[in-house]
């Protein structure tokens, strides 16, 4: 068995660990000891990572034989025909030379990558992705399973590499976040929203490609018998973010209970007591 295949390099677009590799390698060669004791079984390696309480698996397996070599990044095992069979050389870190491994079964532990329609799928719920392509939760502690869009929950692979166990337990949370939804007759809407001055509002549209939730729409419509151009927020949709009042030149949107002049007394409040 050869593990990190495809994964953990620097030249690789997946320089991460998909974690279950090893575990899964080391309990498949405990399986084939337990069938045929007498069945060499050859581990090569570049780091063992059997996290949690797997750790004791590896410690077993040594214990029934199973040879584990640890090989480097840049002197990986190579594979090739051998007659009927397959053999594999490897550098022995420990014996400093090369070794030969002839092998009735090469398994190899290829690396877990995002889906490649992650990104579409992204786009169409408007939810963030991590620098590897997976998807990123609202809060790793507060809000492990929800997005900042509401309604949309993550689990299982689609949010990192983990095992079936990892996976079962965020399915349950993601599914009991959704039921705490749907059991519900009305939700209440988050209070510190944007609110449009029509007063002040210009109809720019700076706010509506700022907004990263798409709550903010271009208005036309009739004011003192002439077309006048404004902005409609989306209560429903909106986070508060207060991208729209960072980027209004007019003062013509704001965040309920972060008004100019509130923040301004903040400040000076702030100031006071320092």
């Amino acid at each position: 068995m050869i593990q990190c295949v495809g994964s953990r390099e620097n030249d690789h677009p997946y320089p991460y660990c998909s974690r279950v590799c090893c575990a899964e390698a080391i309990k498949n060669a405990l399986r084939i000891k337990e069938l045929s004791p007498q069945t060499a079984v050859y581990v090569l390696y570049r780091d063992i990572r059997t996290y949690g309480v797997k750790e004791s698996y590896y410690t077993k397996a040594r214990q029934q034989g199973v040879v584990f070599v640890r090989y480097e990044e840049d002197s990986k095992p190579e594979v090739s025909r051998n007659g009927a069979g397959l053999q594999v050389v490897v550098r022995n870190q420990t014996l400093g030379m090369p070794m030969m491994i002839p092998a009735n079964l090469v398994v190899l532990s290829a690396g877990i990558h995002p889906h490649e329609d992650n990104k579409t799928i992204a786009q169409f719920l408007k939810v963030p992705l991590n620098s590897e392509g997976f998807f990123l939760e609202a809060h790793m502690k507060l809000r492990p399973v929800d997005f900042m869009t509401d309604g949309v929950f993550v689990c299982g692979l689609a949010h990192s590499p983990k095992t079936i166990e990892e996976s079962i337990l965020q399915a349950q949370a993601a599914s009991a976040r959704a039921a705490a939804i749907l059991v519900r007759d009305t939700l209440e809407l988050e209070a510190n929203v944007s609110e449009v001055v029509d007063q002040s509002c210009d109809g720019c549209a700076y706010c509506v490609d700022t907004c990263p939730f798409k709550a903010i729409t271009l208005l036309d419509y009739m004011w003192q018998r002439s077309v006048k151009k404004s902005v409609e927020a989306n209560e429903t949709t909106c986070k508060g973010c207060g991208c729209c009042q960072a980027t209004c030149p007019k003062n013509g949107i704001f965040i309920r209970g972060f008004t100019l002049d509130q923040i301004r007394a903040q400040i000076e409040a702030a100031l006071e007591v320092a």
